[in-house]
């Protein structure tokens, strides 16, 4: 599917899986993020994996959690993108 100019649609943190990168729109403490390619000079993050059952990233990563839709709550454990 793409948009009305040609890209395609955006994918939120929720839609990411581990190897994505993603840039944060937000600032640091209220982040809003969205995937980009790893190759992308604006990735700031990479997901490593997913701790949603755990809901508890290991130390050493940085976590990103996302609250409150109908498929529930995620927890990504994320890496620094270094460029």
């Amino acid at each position: 599917m793409a948009t009305d100019d040609g890209k395609p649609p955006e994918r939120g943190a929720r839609d990411a899986v581990a190897g994505d990168c993603l840039v944060n729109r937000g600032t640091h403490a209220d982040p809003v993020l969205f995937t980009v390619a790893c190759g992308d000079a604006k990735a700031d993050y990479r997901v490593r994996f997913s701790a949603t059952r755990q809901e508890k990233c290991p130390a050493g990563f940085d976590e990103y959690t996302e609250r409150g839709s109908r498929l529930g709550d995620i927890t990504l454990c994320l890496t620094p993108v270094h460029h």
